[in-house]
């Protein structure tokens, strides 16, 4: 596994662990990471888009305050997709 599934497989333990989070970001959170699971697990030459990035960032700034482990574990996956040069 590389960093990025492994980084992307501890956002989503994360996600569910996360108490207290909003029902609407929850929905959101998962779709993204849904997305980009797709995006990786598909054979065509499609990347993540920045839009992806972009709803990460968003929801990590969010996050901060009240779930600041969440947010670490949003930057961690946000840090493996720029190595991975997406």
């Amino acid at each position: 596994m590389n960093d990025l599934q492994r980084q992307l497989a501890s956002l989503h333990d994360a996600l569910r662990g996360a108490r207290h989070l909003d029902a609407e970001e929850r929905a959101a959170l998962e779709s993204v990471l849904d997305d980009i699971q797709r995006v990786l697990d598909s054979s065509a030459e499609e990347t993540p888009g920045a839009e992806h990035g972009d709803a990460l960032e968003s929801a990590a700034v969010r996050l901060e305050a009240g779930h600041p482990g969440l947010a670490g574990a949003i930057r961690s996956v946000l840090d493996a997709l720029a190595k991975a040069g997406i």
